[in-house]
């Protein structure tokens, strides 16, 4: 990056014509040798050979000559936490699970030219925490992606077992710092062992929220099997917030901060200094996939629906279902259907004018897609002041948007009520891929307060301490980017 609080990027769609200059140091902030992967992400085109590798050697060999200039070359770094880093530890399972993305929906949707819309995966498969297991197992319950809470300077450990069926397993999470040779998730160049798991088997993996990278979010994929596995499931998020935060259930008020929460409040530990001004705030995350790799092509004749696998979060509202059940044109973002208060697809509730922070994931696809937001805006450059204000951004597969609602939920004036996100490429909203942001008026119970927005008497956060240092290494006076809840 160039700018001084530009953000921080590792991933980015890329059409025709355009460029980028990616500017990064060798090593990452782990400063570990190693074979790096680099790859387009769009399936196909990764299948197809769009892929290399960064080989980083802490070493001078022949063919490389170093930098003029530069100092003697560093050895890699001895371990990827440091020794005071508080660690999160979090036993997940990858596990076989048909998914159906929306239950009163048929299986296939006929859509134009002898294909089909796919509402159900029999062959689906996830990721999972280990207390989860019963729940997923029980009739009627419709898993989210994995999404787990971490915190600025937090070492955290995975321990993955293999429970599908057949073929291996693994764990990725790119934008975290991790050791090239050991926690990469994915076998690359001459890096020695197996990162990935077989049936069965289990491996650890270790990352750490570097300071550095501060406040992101990491998309989690497995490279078992790439093309299929997390076209059929296997994907998430570790998402880090605050130094010192914990992280709530919304309407329960439980602590969720070693649990799977695709939705959750952030409490934010003032008593840190860099922490004192900030606000809490609404966190959510969105997976979108898809696999429709032929509309928008130069394909004859012109596709104009989607076909195959789309949703978000295992989940989707498909238009031709909604009028088969009594919709019309003009009301299908309302609860047209009958019995319906909302739709299958994620449902972000917040307090009219709470602070509000939505991770879009290109999670699986074969498109660029556009993320909108009606009637709210953040900015282009979180972290930027006088950035430029968007309602709508573009987004690729591998990569991920960081859309903080600036002004709040409800928008400037912060008016409560339903405001549409959808993928605003209108062949995929008609897919499924749409939700409401719930604006309730402050006060409302229908979820909880948050602390920096509370009435007086209304319920506040309260969770229990952790048992985890209080110090942790800054591995040096390196500066993490400013937050962009500062206010």
């Amino acid at each position: 990056r160039y700018a001084e609080f530009s953000d921080l990027r590792n991933a980015y769609h890329v059409g025709i014509a355009e460029r980028y200059d990616l500017v990064s140091k060798a090593g990452g902030a782990q400063q570990m040798a190693g074979d790096y992967l680099h790859f387009d992400g769009r399936a196909s085109h990764l299948s197809e050979g769009s892929w290399g590798i960064i080989r980083v050697l802490d070493k001078e060999t022949p063919d490389l000559k170093k930098l003029p200039g530069q100092p003697d070359i560093p050895a890699s770094a001895k371990s990827i936490c440091p020794a005071d880093a508080p660690v999160k530890t979090f036993n997940v399972i990858a596990a076989d699970r048909a998914l159906k993305f929306n239950n009163n929906a048929s299986d296939f949707i006929e859509v134009d030219f002898d294909r089909k819309l796919q509402v159900a995966n029999p062959s689906g498969k996830i990721f999972m925490l280990e207390g989860e297991k019963s729940k997923v197992a029980s009739d009627g319950y419709q898993p989210m992606p994995l999404t787990l809470h971490v915190n600025v300077g937090d070492c955290i450990k995975v321990n993955l077992k293999n429970e599908t069926k057949g073929g291996k397993v693994s764990f990725s999470a790119d934008r975290l710092a991790f050791d090239p040779k050991d926690s990469q998730g994915v076998n690359v160049g001459n890096n020695p062992g197996d990162q990935t798991v077989a049936p069965g088997k289990s491996k650890t993996y270790t990352f750490y929220a570097h300071p550095q990278y501060g406040e992101i979010a990491a998309l989690v994929w497995d490279w078992g099997n790439f093309i299929n596995n997390v076209r059929d499931g296997l994907f998430g998020a570790i998402i880090v917030g605050p130094k010192g935060s914990k992280y709530r259930d919304p309407l329960t008020g439980d602590d969720v901060s070693m649990k799977n929460a695709w939705q959750a409040d952030v409490v934010i530990d003032r008593s840190i200094p860099q922490n004192v001004t900030r606000s809490d705030y609404r966190d959510a995350s969105l997976f979108f996939q898809d696999e429709d790799n032929i509309i928008g092509t130069s394909f004859m004749p012109y596709i104009q629906q989607i076909g195959g696998l789309t949703g978000v979060n295992y989940r989707s509202e498909p238009w031709m279902h909604r009028e088969e059940h009594g919709c019309d044109l003009g009301s299908m973002f309302t609860p047209c259907v009958a019995g319906e208060s909302s739709p299958v697809t994620p449902t972000i509730m917040a307090h009219a004018g709470d602070p509000v922070r939505i991770h879009v994931f290109g999670a699986f696809n074969e498109q660029n897609q556009i993320f909108s937001m009606e009637g709210h805006e953040w900015p282009l450059k979180i972290n930027m002041e006088g950035a430029d204000m968007l309602s709508s951004e573009e987004f690729g597969s591998s990569e991920n948007l960081d859309v903080y609602v600036k002004e709040g939920a409800g928008g400037p004036f912060h008016i409560p009520g339903d405001y549409l996100w959808q993928n605003h490429r209108m062949p995929y909203a008609a897919a499924g891929q749409w939700g409401y942001l719930r604006v309730l008026p402050a006060g409302d119970r229908k979820i909880l307060p948050l602390n920096s927005g509370a009435e007086p008497g209304a319920k506040k956060v309260e969770l229990p301490d952790q048992e985890a240092p209080e110090t942790l290494s800054q591995q040096g006076n390196i500066p993490g980017p400013l937050s962009m809840l500062e206010r």
